[in-house]
């Protein structure tokens, strides 16, 4: 009779730490919501890095810049940024390149005005074909997110 019990007990304890074991598991693994904020969160940095850079670049030059100018001036390289807190190290050190696709996965639109005195820009998730994630900001720096208003999630 005791056998019977122990040998039972043993079966639920397994039991127990085996589903345990996979609540832990399933916890620790990043779902497909945490990698799309994570993107999201990069992306919003990456243009809060730009909006900063364009208003040293327009308070040492008069004008906005380009994204050539920007690459070509040191501001974005392949090594990183100095425009982003090194609590984002993503942004701190991705590799930019002098575009359309400045960092993998994510294409940019700058455009100035024909004096340089204004400019706007989306950053688009190329990888987002059904919903075209992107962030958008202009010189007051204010920054946004929008998707296509097709998306349904």
């Amino acid at each position: 009779m005791f056998a019977k019990c122990n040998v039972a007990v043993a079966i639920l304890c397994a039991g127990s730490l085996l589903a345990a074991s996979s609540v832990k598991a399933q916890k620790n693994s990043p779902t497909l919501q945490d990698r799309q904020r994570e993107q999201h969160s990069l992306a919003v940095n990456i243009v809060r890095a730009i909006n900063t850079a364009e208003a040293n670049y327009k308070k040492t030059h008069g004008s906005y810049a380009t994204w050539s100018d920007l690459f070509s001036n040191g501001d974005f390289t392949d090594s990183g940024t100095k425009w982003s807190s090194e609590s984002f190290p993503t942004v701190a050190h991705a590799m930019y390149g002098s575009g359309p696709e400045i960092v993998p996965g994510w294409k940019l639109r700058l455009n100035l005005s024909k004096d340089g005195a204004a400019y706007d820009l989306s950053l688009e998730d190329v990888t987002d074909a059904k919903c075209g994630y992107a962030v958008m900001s202009d010189e007051r720096g204010m920054i946004r997110q929008g998707r296509s208003v097709a998306c349904s999630s």
